[in-house]
C-alpha cells in the first residue's frame, strides 16, 4: 500500500510512520490513529461521536480526550512544518460537531484531494473500523509482515544452530523467540508493544494476545512469559493474588520449555524480588537473563529496578541506560526518569520526563513523577501544573482539576495533598497515599498505609527505602521494623 501525502509529509499506515523530509515524527498510537483516520477521509466531516467510537472502540472516554488528541496532533504538524512560511492548516475545527482534514492528500492510489480519493465504497477499512478501532484494519499486514521475519529468524536461528553461533535478531536480540507460527510470533510481538505502551485497557488485550500465542503455538516459551508479564501488570492493577499464581506457573512453563529464555528468567527475577522479596535470588535471576542475551532491553530494564530497590542506584541507572541504548522507548525513558527521582537526583529526572510528555502526551504518569519531583524541590505552583496535566491525561473531568486549583488557593500545597486524597489518579495509590500523609505530617495514617501494603503483597513496597516523599517517617523505628519485614534491612 503506497504512503498518503500532504504538504511536506508521507504517512505510511502500514508501517505505522509519519515523516517529513526523512525525519520521523513522533507520534503516540491515538495521535496516529486519529491522523490516519481523519487523512483517509479527507474534505469529509468527521463527527465527534464517530471519532471516539473508531479510535477508543468500546472505551468510556471523556469528549475531552478527543480534543486534546487533536490538539496534540495540530502541534506536532505545526512543530514539524516549514519554520520559515506561513504555517497550513491541516484539520478544520467544525463547531459542535467534529473535525476535517483540509489540506490537499495524495491517496494511495495517486488521486488528491477530494473525499471520493479517500473513501470509496469498495475500500474496507470503515466498516473495519467501526468494528474493531482505527488499527484493527490494518493487523492483515502486520501479521504477513511479522510471520515474513520470523520465518527468515527461524532461518538464522537454524543456520545458526548449524554453526554452532548464537542468532541475532535485529542486531540487538540474541536470545531471540523461538516458534514455527508466524501468527503466533505476531500476537506476541503484539501483546510486548502493548506492556510497553500501558495505555488503558492494554493490559487486557497484551494478556489476550499471549493466549492467542499459546493456543497457537503451546510450545512458544515466551509467550508463556508474555502472559507472566501481563500476569503481573494485572496484579498491579488488581491485587489479586490468582494473577501472581497464575503468572508463577506461566514462568515455570516457559523455563521448562526453553531454559535458555532470558525473559523467562527475568520475570523470575520479578517474582523473587517483588512478591517473595528474596533479593539475593532474584538477583541471581537477573544476572543469569543479563548472561544469556544482553542486548534485551526488557532484561536490562528488570534488573535496573531490581538494583534501586537494593539502593544501588549507580548500577541501577546503568543498567537502565543500557536499556535505552538497546531500545530508546518511552517505556525505557520513564523508567529512567522514575530511577532519577528514586536518586533523589530531581532536576535530572524532570528533563528525562519531560521528553517523555513531549513524544508521549497520552501517558499521564510522566507528568505525575514531574510533579513529585518539583515536590520535593518546593516549587508548589509548578508541582500542581504538572499534577494537573497528569490527571488531565488520564481523563479527569474538568471540575476535578478546578478542585485542585481551588485546593491550592485555599490552603497552598498541604491542600492539594489533601484534595488527592479524596480523589486518587486510576493507578494503585498505596505508597503515593503513603507518601502524601508523610508529607502532611500525618506520621500514623503513612504507616496504616504501609502495614496495609506488606500485608496485600503490593509491588511498590519494594521501594520504600527509595522514596522521598517518605523522608519525613523514616527515622521513626517502625519503618526500620517494616523495612525489615521485606528484606530491606539484615535481620538484626
Amino acid at each position: 500500500m503506497n504512503p498518503y501525502r500532504f504538504g511536506p509529509f508521507v504517512l505510511d499506515v502500514g508501517e505505522r510512520r509519519l515523516q517529513r523530509g526523512g525525519d520521523l515524527v513522533p507520534l503516540t498510537p491515538k495521535v496516529f490513529d486519529t491522523l490516519v483516520y481523519l487523512v483517509e477521509r479527507h474534505g469529509r466531516l468527521a463527527g465527534k461521536d464517530e471519532l471516539l467510537e473508531a479510535i477508543w472502540t468500546g472505551a468510556h472516554v471523556e469528549e475531552g480526550n478527543l480534543s486534546r488528541t487533536i490538539h496534540v496532533l495540530r502541534k506536532a504538524l505545526a512543530a514539524a512544518d516549514d519554520e520559515n512560511g506561513p504555517q497550513t492548516q491541516y484539520i478544520e475545527t467544525v463547531p459542535t460537531k467534529g473535525y476535517r482534514f483540509v489540506a490537499p492528500v495524495t491517496s494511495p492510489g495517486g488521486t488528491a484531494g477530494t473525499s471520493d480519493a479517500a473513501v470509496s465504497d469498495a475500500d474496507p477499512a470503515p466498516e473495519a473500523v467501526r468494528a474493531g478501532g482505527a488499527a484493527s484494519w490494518r493487523w492483515p499486514a502486520l501479521l504477513t509482515a511479522a510471520a515474513l521475519l520470523v520465518l527468515a529468524m527461524a532461518g538464522a536461528a537454524w543456520r545458526a544452530r548449524e554453526r554452532h553461533e548464537p542468532a541475532v535478531a535485529g542486531g540487538a536480540e540474541r536470545n531471540a523467540p523461538r516458534t514455527s507460527s508466524g501468527a503466533a510470533y505476531a500476537r506476541f510481538q503484539s501483546g510486548r508493544w502493548r506492556l510497553d505502551r500501558q495505555l488503558a485497557g492494554d493490559v487486557e488485550a497484551a494478556l489476550a494476545d499471549f493466549e492467542a500465542a499459546i493456543e497457537l503455538d503451546p510450545s512458544f516459551a515466551a509467550a508463556y512469559a508474555g502472559k507472566a508479564d501481563a500476569r503481573f501488570f494485572r496484579y498491579w492493577d488488581t491485587g489479586s493474588h490468582d494473577d501472581i499464581a497464575q503468572a508463577r506457573r506461566a514462568i515455570q512453563t516457559a523455563i521448562a520449555l526453553d531454559d535458555g529464555s532470558a525473559y523467562a528468567h527475568a520475570l523470575q527475577c520479578r517474582l523473587l524480588g517483588t512478591y517473595d522479596w528474596d533479593f539475593a535470588a532474584a538477583e541471581t535471576e537477573c544476572r543469569r537473563a543479563v548472561a544469556l542475551d544482553p542486548a534485551n532491553d526488557a532484561v536490562r530494564r528488570e534488573m535496573g529496578f531490581l538494583l534501586n530497590a537494593l539502593g544501588r542506584h549507580d548500577e541501577a541507572l546503568n543498567e537502565m541506560d543500557a536499556a535505552i541504548a538497546i531500545a530508546p522507548t518511552s517505556f525505557n525513558k520513564r523508567s529512567r526518569g522514575l530511577l532519577l527521582y528514586f536518586a533523589r537526583r530531581f532536576d535530572d529526572a524532570i528533563v528525562q520526563l519531560e521528553q517523555v510528555e513531549v513524544t508521549d502526551p497520552a501517558y499521564p504518569g510522566a507528568s505525575r513523577w514531574i510533579a513529585r519531583c518539583l515536590e520535593q524541590k518546593r516549587e508548589y505552583g509548578a508541582a500542581l501544573e504538572a499534577l494537573i496535566r497528569s490527571r488531565e491525561s488520564a481523563g479527569a473531568p474538568p471540575d476535578a482539576t478546578l478542585m485542585l486549583r481551588q485546593a491550592f488557593d485555599a490552603a497552598g500545597w498541604p491542600g492539594v495533598l489533601r484534595a488527592s486524597l479524596l480523589h486518587p489518579q486510576p493507578v494503585p495509590p498505596e505508597l503515593e497515599n503513603a507518601g502524601t500523609y508523610a508529607q502532611l505530617g500525618d506520621t500514623d495514617a503513612a504507616f496504616v498505609v504501609l502495614e496495609s501494603m506488606i500485608s496485600a503483597r503490593r509491588v511498590m513496597i519494594v521501594h520504600m527505602d527509595r522514596e522521598p516523599r517518605l523522608d519525613p517517617v523514616r527515622r521513626d523505628p517502625r519503618f526500620d521494623r517494616l523495612a525489615r519485614r521485606v528484606g530491606l534491612r539484615k535481620p538484626s
